[in-house]
């Protein structure tokens, strides 16, 4: 006898409902576990900070060995001297032995660097006999501000065998091997002579010593002819350039003076620069400086010379350089330190065509 349809239909569900059931988990297990999280690894310390550390002041032939040590973001520090990149400025007044040994050699510093991974870091070396320090320092007028270029300076100590030297152009100044008790001297022509009495010098130090006027300024104002004289040329350049002859006109305020060239022509630019001196004027001279314009390109602006003659033929004669010009009646006169360079102007640039050194230069009234 046949079962009825109903019934299979049942036993068809049934059979599955089985089937399901062998999957299902026993024990009333929930089923398997997710993946456990993972744990990052943990990150590696990094450089944060470079130190450096050895003798910073000594005697000629004397030797320091330097320590550079690594300190990294967990605390560690590690001596990494051996594996660290070494450099020194100034090798004149000492030297390198490797890997953080240096030797003094003469009189003045040095800058040592080291450097290690993404971090450098420097000290000076100070070059002096034994017991003594060194002294630095500006030498200005009684505002403050005017500096004082050419004064004298010299040690007055016990032995009478102190060290001496001239202020640069700004006035500054730099004294080696002064000992402990001593008096400073300074003189400059038109100056009163000023003395700094009784000073102790225990360390490397600082002085800066202000000297009054010893009569009225000069007043240098006025008209002039302007004539360079350069001696030392290249061979690339031009014979008839070695002298030039220029109008100009000074203007004077305070101690403070500016020089416009008037003829024969010049090259001006948007830094209102291109016939122009800059300087200042004491009791028996002016001294005047002109920018080469590398100074403002190095920094990212544009390049802004301020003397640059242009030539009949579109070639250009940039003057710089410092000069002090001493007064001989209507005169000024003087060596000026720096350079004259001939150049010409393409799509390309301005093309190098040669130079001079070694000149002087002198202002007439006109």
């Amino acid at each position: 006898m046949r079962a009825p349809l109903s019934l299979k239909v049942f036993a068809v569900v049934l059979t599955g409902m089985v089937g399901v059931s062998c999957h299902e988990p026993k024990n009333g297990s929930a089923g398997p576990s997710p993946n456990p999280p993972v744990t990052p690894p943990a990150s590696q310390p990094t450089l944060t900070d470079l130190q450096l550390s050895g003798q910073t002041t000594l005697a000629p032939d004397a030797t320091s060995e330097f320590t550079l040590t690594a300190v990294l973001s967990n605390g560690t520090r590690t001596d990494v001297t051996s594996s660290a990149q070494w450099s020194i400025n100034d090798s004149r007044f000492v030297t390198s032995l490797g890997q953080g040994r240096y030797r003094a050699v003469s009189f003045g510093e040095a800058l040592v660097s080291g450097r290690y991974l993404n971090r450098f870091v420097s000290r000076e070396i100070v070059v002096v006999p034994e017991g003594t320090f060194r002294v630095t320092g500006r030498i200005v007028e009684e505002d403050g501000v005017t500096p004082v270029s050419n004064a004298h300076i010299r040690v007055r100590d016990v032995d009478e065998t102190g060290p001496q030297t001239d202020a640069d152009p700004s006035g500054y100044y730099r004294l080696y091997g002064v000992k402990r008790n001593v008096d400073l001297v300074v003189t400059r022509p038109g100056y009163v002579d000023t003395e700094r009495k009784h000073m102790t010098i225990d360390r490397h130090t600082t002085v800066n010593i202000f000297l009054q006027l010893a009569g009225p300024r000069l007043n240098v104002e006025g008209a002039y002819t302007v004539t360079f004289d350069w001696s030392s040329c290249t061979s690339g350049f031009r014979d008839d350039l070695r002298r030039r002859v220029y109008t100009a006109s000074v203007k004077q305020s305070g101690a403070e003076i500016e020089v416009r060239f008037t003829e024969p022509s010049f090259v001006h630019n948007s830094a209102n620069r291109g016939d122009l001196m800059e300087g200042r004027v004491g009791p028996s001279g002016m001294y005047l400086f002109a920018d080469s314009g590398y100074y403002y390109w190095y920094y990212g602006a544009p390049s802004s010379p301020f003397l640059v003659e242009l030539l009949p033929d579109n070639h250009r004669l940039t003057t710089e350089g410092t000069a002090f010009l001493s007064q001989s009646g209507n005169r000024f006169s003087g060596a000026i330190q720096g350079s004259v360079m001939l150049g010409r102007t393409t799509a390309r640039g301005e093309t190098y065509l040669g130079s001079c050194s070694a000149g002087n230069v002198s202002f007439e009234r006109r």
